[in-house]
């Protein structure tokens, strides 16, 4: 018995640390209630890739100060022992030597200037970053915004179906319908259950998509806060042609691409000089009493230049000439992209428009609820009823999908013209 009570101890002990870890690993599921603000703000706190790139840009940044010290002197004493006691220093020869190699004049302020360009680059890479994980967001939530909407239609509609079968069951049983119309509403009834499922299964892909921008534990579900305010397509192409110009992130990252890669040019031609060297060293024997002091500057020439310096910086000025090039071909490509994406975000405003200004989602609410009084007061038969319960959802999921079409389109439009992001939103 002693022996079973050593050995249980240690085992319940084990199952309640293990409870006790998986309570802090896996934490209680949070349910967070989403607007477009709140997970733009949430991808740009939580997404890893932003930081990932925030933290490249702290490091290049951090390069160009020391680019502008010299090299680290180089020391060197030499003490030697008496003859038959090495250990013994207290009068052998001595001998120092402190060598600097300064480089030429200028050259670190140009190589910093280089190592500051690259770091631009990268800060430039890094705001593209963002408007990227921005773009994927906005997506991500209209996706999830139309699921939603048409989860809670067709929970509706589930219910409704379910009163009908009971409804064709019964008429079905007392011989007032043939058979034929009512395996057609079974038809339809199977359909509403698919629609039902298929989009539940979209709905939590959804949601898992945005716990992945977010990168917030597995377990975490969302909700929306309210229908979300869309704003008017009130510029014209030119102008958003115009902003993308200025503004579009990959064409700013193609603009410090070439500055870094012109910096880099400079800092190539600058091998084709000499560089300059100062030594200072000093001798001194106790024995004999001798002393020397003294320096030397030296210069050091490169003699392989046209075979060496020569082809590194027209290596370098053909890596310009190609940055110059992409930069006008991801030019072009921004035009096209923002034109395209004009195109798309006007037609889906146009139709979003007609809805609204038609008031198409409360005459069709409106129009519903007088079918089912006309229904309850015996006024229609139900196929006519079930035909007016299909267009009723047909209509408000595309009602609904209208609006999600155009909330990406203008997302992407405006990731075009690079007003997605921007300063106006807090840097993680």
């Amino acid at each position: 018995m002693k022996i079973l009570k050593f050995i249980l101890i240690p085992l319940v002990g084990s199952v309640l640390v293990g409870r006790a870890w998986a309570q802090e690993a896996d934490p209680a599921p949070v349910t967070l209630e989403l607007t477009l603000a709140k997970v733009e703000q949430l991808a740009l706190k939580g997404n890893p890739h932003i930081h990932a790139a925030r933290a490249r840009a702290r490091a290049a940044d951090k390069e160009v100060l020391p680019a502008l010290f010299p090299a680290d002197p180089s020391f060197m004493i030499d003490k030697t022992g008496e003859s038959g006691d090495p250990l013994n220093f207290s009068s052998g020869m001595e001998m120092w030597m402190v060598e600097e190699n300064l480089g030429f004049p200028g050259k670190g302020i140009v190589k910093a200037d280089a190592l500051g360009a690259e770091a631009k680059r990268l800060e430039a890479e890094a705001g593209a970053t963002d408007r990227e994980i921005l773009l994927q967001a906005r997506q991500a939530f209209w996706e999830f915004y139309f699921r939603s909407k048409v989860d809670g239609i067709l929970q509706d509609a589930e219910k409704n179906w379910k009163h009908l079968s009971q409804v064709l069951q019964s008429k079905e049983l007392s011989g007032q319908w043939l058979s034929l119309k009512t395996i057609k509403m079974q038809m339809e009834s199977a359909r509403a259950v698919n629609d039902l499922i298929t989009n539940t299964q979209a709905l939590r892909v959804s949601q898992l998509n945005l716990t992945h921008l977010f990168s917030l534990p597995h377990a975490t579900s969302y909700a929306l806060a309210g229908d979300e305010e869309l704003p008017a397509l009130a510029l014209g192409e030119e102008e958003f042609v115009h902003r993308a110009l200025h503004s579009n992130p990959q064409l700013e990252s193609a603009r410090r691409e070439v500055e870094a890669k012109e910096a880099e040019g400079k800092l190539a031609l600058l091998d084709h000089l000499p560089d300059f060297n100062l030594r200072l060293s000093g001798t001194r024997d106790p024995n004999g009493g001798f002393s020397d002091y003294g320096f030397r500057f030296g210069l050091s020439v490169p003699i392989f230049f046209p075979a060496k310096q020569t082809q590194r910086a027209d290596a370098a000025g053909e890596r310009t000439e190609a940055a110059r090039y992409d930069l006008k071909g991801k030019q072009d490509e921004v035009i096209h992209m923002t034109e395209q994406a004009y195109v798309g975000a006007q037609s889906a405003w146009r139709l979003l428009q007609l809805y609204e200004q038609g008031g198409l989602l409360k005459q069709t609410e409106r129009a519903w609820q007088a079918t089912q009084l006309a229904y309850r007061n015996e006024e229609i038969q139900l196929p006519e009823f079930v035909d007016n319960y299909n267009t009723y959802l047909q209509t408000v999921t595309a009602y609904y999908q209208a609006r999600t079409d155009y909330g990406k389109a203008l997302a992407e439009l405006e990731y075009q013209a690079g007003d997605l992001g921007g300063d106006d939103h807090e840097k993680p």
